[in-house]
């Protein structure tokens, strides 16, 4: 396989590396995820680094977390950004956190590690791990009280000390305003935590699930059924830029979003649909365009809570946009110099920079656009 500068698979996709969410620099080291002991060693290994997650927040050093927009956590539909969300003011990193302190995290009862891959492109090479602390006690397991004396000498952290040393940002304000190999770590700590909290049992037979492979699988808890192994459930959904014979692009305004906020049309694949009919029956459903020539442009995680973006261009066969009033409010088409002219005006907001919609607008017109969200 071709191989890039930083070590990645070369896809010469320049649309994909602009994708936050979208970024691993890390070789995610699948094949040692079932080794025995796999983190405690990672854990005595000195160029191991750990990161925090907390509910789906990345821990970042205090007060970095002004250099990044605000959280993007609109109830209403997640994709949307904030009125008030703005272009990040600079570069947020990472925090990590020392190894003797880590260590005695991730020996506290309720605490997840994730061991996320090993950075080759580092000299030497550096692992990384995540510690999800969503659901970690203050309370070590049975196993170290009173035994393990390493443990008792460096003391059971207080987690409330903890989460206050540090701020805590949400991935799709944190991600734009990183660097890309931290935007990859924290993209593949949420998900994979996200996952975790809200797969708490085993779906066959409803006994308590626990955590297996270094985090990035499940077992089974029933003696009956010991060699069930459970894997991240991923929703894969499509997303849709349709354009025009005058080079219009068609934007919707769904009924759950703010009046100004307009995106691209998308929706979940149907079991047993190919990925080309879910975005022509989206298209068809939503706002009553046929489409062909549906071309493929990239993908994106969107662990909000298991989605994968795939995204596609498509050319429109029809044009009189005739909306559901059910999911769709609106939709209008746009040349570049309308769209352009609106969203100066702040009639129109876009997608937060951390969604594939921002990017896949933005390939369309050919330059950023500013506004909410702006990555000028």
């Amino acid at each position: 396989m071709e191989m890039d500068a930083t070590g990645r698979p070369a896809c010469g996709n320049g649309f994909q590396d602009r994708l936050a969410l979208a970024q691993t620099v890390v070789d995610l080291d699948v094949e040692r995820r079932g080794e025995d002991g796999l983190i405690d060693r990672l854990l005595a290994d000195a160029r191991t680094r750990v990161m925090l997650v907390d509910g789906g927040l990345v821990a970042v050093p205090r007060r970095a977390h002004g250099l990044a927009p605000e959280a993007l956590d609109c109830a209403e539909d997640p994709a949307a950004p904030r009125p008030d969300a703005k272009a990040p003011a600079g570069e947020v990193p990472l925090a990590f956190i020392e190894l003797a302190e880590a260590r005695s995290i991730a020996a506290l009862e309720g605490c997840l590690a994730i061991y996320l891959g090993i950075n080759r492109t580092a000299e030497p090479e550096v692992p990384h791990l995540a510690l999800d602390i969503t659901r970690a006690t203050d309370v070590p397991p049975a196993s170290h009280r009173g035994a393990d004396a390493e443990f008792e000498a460096a003391g059971v952290p207080a987690l409330g000390t903890v989460r206050r040393r540090f701020d805590w940002v949400e991935l799709r304000s944190f991600a734009p305003s990183a660097t890309q190999l931290d935007a990859g770590l924290a993209t593949s700590a949420v998900a994979v935590s996200m996952w975790h909290a809200g797969q708490r049992f085993c779906p066959a037979c409803g006994a308590p699930a626990r955590p297996a492979l270094a985090g990035w699988a499940q077992t089974c808890s029933n003696p009956a059924d010991p060699d069930r192994l459970l894997f991240p459930r991923i929703e894969p959904a499509v997303i849709t830029a349709i354009v025009d014979d005058d080079d219009r692009i068609l934007l919707q305004n769904n009924t759950a979003w703010r009046p100004r906020f307009f995106s691209v049309s998308a929706g979940f694949v149907e079991a047993g649909e190919s990925l080309e009919h879910a975005v022509a029956r989206e298209a068809m459903e939503e706002v009553g365009i046929e489409l062909d020539q549906i071309r493929y442009l990239g993908s994106q995680p969107w662990p909000f809570p298991a989605s994968i973006m795939l995204g596609f261009r498509a050319h429109a066969r029809t044009t009189d946009a005739r909306v559901d009033h059910e999911e769709v409010a609106s939709a209008r088409w746009f040349t570049r110099a309308e769209l352009a002219r609106a969203v100066e005006a702040g009639e129109v907001e876009l997608p937060g920079r951390a969604s594939i919609a921002r990017h896949m607008i933005e390939d369309w017109f050919g330059a950023p656009l500013g506004g909410i969200g702006s990555p000028s």
